[in-house]
């Protein structure tokens, strides 16, 4: 399981650079191919001008190719995962950050910027954003039914809004990526996702909390606080088992660490926990918004 949890991470590391690159050199691509199609006024630019354009093209268009086939095999290979175990994607070091990765490039082909992958020949650079949409939305079709896959697309303060979902759930209809049924498993997992979203919302108004009580790197509430045995620091496990998948030194001074030898903080666990129960019994009469309607019959153009 940790083997496999290691790799899952790299898959992540990779996916991320590798979409990120893919779809960076392609707006990058689409503005100087955009910049050509005025031919005339194209011409008038001095010859030195056009020369660095069109050769910094022709590096661009070589470059996405291999970041693109690259890409697409990653994400072919962490949707084929998803469909046969789940496990070790929901495990915490995993979950956010995966999460997050999928709300990001779902917002990339799916969101307000998806106009910028508009490029001619995109088959020269085997680029499909209609194949990447619907890989992602299977991705995500596959995690639909885990609660904490829903709890951490919910606290993805970046990229996570409930119109995207809907927005691409409506493009999936459109082009015929997805059938019926998956569009309803789609607006469920978003009713799943809005209604875990108001919670954490309510859970997370506890009002002004003690610096000593926040994870130094996430700079959230710790809920298990573990200190390190070299550095002293106290960190919160999650976090330390996410930095160790991929660093396996004390992140504040270097020195070699493995996870066994973390020790639990049970006195400031104890205290962090009586903190977020009083807090929380003073917040317990709050007004419960009505439940929004997620509205999956959007028409694009």
């Amino acid at each position: 399981m940790d083997k496999f949890v290691r790799f899952v991470n790299l898959m992540i590391n990779d996916m991320t650079y590798l979409m990120d690159e893919s779809l960076n050199e392609m707006a990058k691509i689409r503005e100087i191919q955009k910049e050509m199609e005025n031919a005339e006024e194209f011409a008038r630019q001095p010859a030195q001008y056009r020369r660095e354009r069109e050769s910094a093209l022709r590096g661009l268009e070589r470059q996405a190719g291999t970041y693109v086939q690259l890409g697409n095999s990653t994400l072919a290979l962490l949707k084929e995962f998803t469909a046969e175990t789940k496990k070790p994607f929901m495990v915490p070091e995993i979950v956010d950050r995966l999460a997050a990765m999928l709300d990001y490039n779902l917002d990339a082909l799916a969101g307000p910027r998806c106009q910028d992958l508009i490029v001619k020949n995109p088959e020269k650079y085997k680029f499909n954003p209609r194949g990447l949409l619907s890989d992602i939305i299977d991705v995500f079709l596959n995690l639909s039914d885990q609660g904490e896959f829903a709890r951490a697309v919910a606290g993805d303060g970046r990229s996570y809004r409930k119109e995207l979902f809907e927005r691409a759930a409506a493009i999936a209809r459109k082009r015929g990526l997805k059938s019926e049924d998956e569009i309803e498993k789609i607006r469920l997992f978003v009713v799943k996702v809005e209604e875990t979203k108001a919670t954490l919302e309510a859970e997370d108004d506890v009002g002004e909390v003690p610096d000593e009580f926040l994870d130094p790197l996430m700079y959230t509430i710790m809920r298990d606080p573990v200190t390190l045995p070299s550095s002293r620091a106290v960190i919160d496990r999650s976090t330390i088992k996410s930095h160790l998948l991929s660093d396996t030194t004390d992140p504040f001074n270097r020195v070699p660490l493995k996870l066994e030898d973390v020790v639990p903080n049970l006195e400031l666990k104890a205290r962090i926990d009586a903190f977020l129960l009083e807090r929380r019994n003073k917040n317990t009469a709050f007004d419960q918004p009505p439940e929004d309607i997620v509205n999956m019959d959007i028409v694009t153009e």
